[in-house]
């Protein structure tokens, strides 16, 4: 089974999407702030997080930071999903898979995970 971290401060969101990646088999551990996420991977290996950036206390790049420069996390894809259109740009740089516009439609979000981990 998949395993989906989802990294996401506004609660209707993280609860969407974490309901959405079970509904297709993944297992989901949720965050709600950068430092809340790290702490869940000393015990988890996620296959693919979804990552927003506009977070309370650190921004989602440090998260995306962490997890790049941590050799047993290079195979997590990591999905950055934000209303920020203009940080697109700058993502090639922090090593992300995907990026995301919100709002997200659910299909297409469930459909790209499941292609990225295939």
């Amino acid at each position: 089974m998949p395993v989906a971290l989802v990294l996401e401060d506004d609660k209707d969101i993280r609860v969407l999407f974490s309901e959405a990646l079970r509904s297709k088999g993944f297992a989901v551990i949720a965050a709600t702030t950068v430092a809340e996420a790290i702490t869940l991977l000393a015990d988890h290996s996620p296959d693919i997080a979804f990552v927003d950036l506009n977070l309370p206390e650190q921004s989602g790049t440090e998260f995306v930071r962490h997890v790049r420069a941590q050799p047993r996390f290079a195979r997590m894809k990591v999905v950055v999903v934000t209303a920020n259109r203009q940080m697109q740009d700058n993502f090639d740089q922090i090593g992300i898979d995907l990026f995301l516009q919100k709002p997200v439609a659910i299909a297409e979000m469930l459909m790209l995970a499941q292609r990225l981990l295939s």
